[in-house]
């Protein structure tokens, strides 16, 4: 199989560097933002590099794209890779409002192409030990956290925190155990949010807060709450899960999971797993065996977590409950 990675930022270099460790694939090129950059991709990756995703697409044979860009500047590849008949892997969130993802839901089924999003954390064995321990279960209360230091350390490209490249903190980080709590409890239908800078001034084009607290309520009736942060040194992404005798918390970071199960005590350790190379293990062989259902979070599934984020961040504006928009 021949692949190609358009960006060539942290996620890019990660998942050109596991597609080489695939068998039977080959980068086939890889795209960057301009001349220095190719430089560096030629040197590190040893693959042909291009500083124009048209020209790539045109004189390179694939079967499978992989976008690592900026969700807000991909559209015209997306379609353009689709009409060609390429499979395509678009890391999250799919895009930065529903309309582009739908019109993107609408692209991969007329033309029949396995699609992917990097949800990864539903390929972490954590979240499998979850779903079988509450199957059958009433879950009568979620809470979420999510927490970076990207405000602190600046450690990140800046279009992290520029709401017009990444969407804000909702989109950029903390959809991923909303993904999970989706995942394990099933749709959310309305969210209440409201978002501060305590630490960080708005600064114009750093324009992400730093502080967000939410409450959602699922179709089921269960309700949720969420922290986020993005200026805090510990880094956690947390799914806990509460019923009228049990607590299970899903603990990403940590790789855990504790709690207890009416008088069970549980205590479990995950080893460290590369799950980007997972997720890529699971696209690859989707598109090699044309089984789409290999791949466990598609366009039209990253879409249904996407409306959750941006009703959120509608509720940052109105200071009301929103409803997710159905897709």
């Amino acid at each position: 199989m021949r692949v190609a990675v358009i960006g060539f930022g942290t996620m890019g270099r990660k998942h050109t560097g596991n597609c080489s460790r695939i068998e039977g694939v080959e980068v086939a090129a890889v795209v960057g933002v301009d001349e220095a950059e190719a430089e560096i991709i030629k040197a590190e990756a040893k693959v042909p590099a291009y500083t124009d995703a048209d020209m790539m697409l045109a004189e390179v044979p694939l079967d499978a794209l992989i976008l690592a860009t900026p969700p807000g500047v991909r559209r015209e590849t997306v379609m353009a890779a689709a009409n060609m008949g390429k499979a395509l892997f678009l890391e999250k969130p799919i895009a930065l409002n529903l309309p582009t993802a739908r019109e993107y839901c609408d692209i991969v089924k007329k033309q029949s192409l396995v699609n992917a999003v990097g949800f990864q954390l539903r390929y972490s064995p954590l979240t499998e030990q979850a779903r079988q321990m509450i199957k059958g279960r009433t879950v009568t209360h979620v809470r979420t956290a999510c927490t970076t230091s990207y405000y602190l350390k600046r450690d990140v490209p800046d279009w992290f925190l520029q709401r017009k490249h990444s969407g804000g903190p909702l989109l950029e980080q903390a959809i991923h155990p909303f993904d999970i709590a989706r995942l394990l409890v099933g749709e959310i239908t309305n969210v209440f949010a409201r978002a501060e800078r305590l630490l960080f001034a708005d600064t114009g084009e750093l324009d992400s807060e730093d502080t967000i607290v939410l409450a959602y309520r699922f179709a089921s009736g269960t309700l949720g709450t969420h922290v986020d942060s993005c200026a805090m040194t510990e880094f956690n992404w947390e799914v806990e899960l509460l019923g009228s005798d049990w607590r299970l918390l899903v603990d990403y970071a940590r790789k855990r999971l504790t709690g207890h199960i009416g008088e069970e005590t549980i205590e479990q350790d995950f080893p460290d797993i590369d799950l980007h190379l997972l997720e890529m293990q699971a696209f690859i062989e989707a598109v090699r065996s044309h089984k789409p259902d290999m791949v466990r979070s598609d366009f039209a599934d990253a879409t249904r977590t996407l409306a959750v984020v941006l009703a959120g961040d509608r509720s940052i504006k109105t200071g009301a409950w929103e409803a997710v928009e159905e897709v």
